[in-house]
């Protein structure tokens, strides 16, 4: 299993040592934009709707299929 922590930056040393010490543990820590994109991927994957509209997106796009949007005026 996979978790993904957010730690105060003055924490994170002391947290990954604790982690590292439990042998059946693998920490290492990531960098912000990868935590993020992490993020987006878990809350593609959340739900059985969300998993059957990334999965047709991607098959859209494998096939050239895409689609044009006007962008919002505010």
């Amino acid at each position: 299993m996979k978790i993904i922590m957010e730690v105060p930056d003055n924490k994170a040393a002391f947290v990954i040592e604790l982690l590292q010490s439990l042998p059946f543990v693998k920490a290492r820590p990531i960098r912000s934009k990868a935590a993020k994109t992490a993020d987006a991927t878990t809350h593609l994957l959340s739900t059985e709707e969300n998993q059957r509209r990334l999965t047709s997106a991607i098959e859209r796009t494998k096939q050239n299929k895409f689609e044009e949007h006007s962008l919002i005026e505010e």
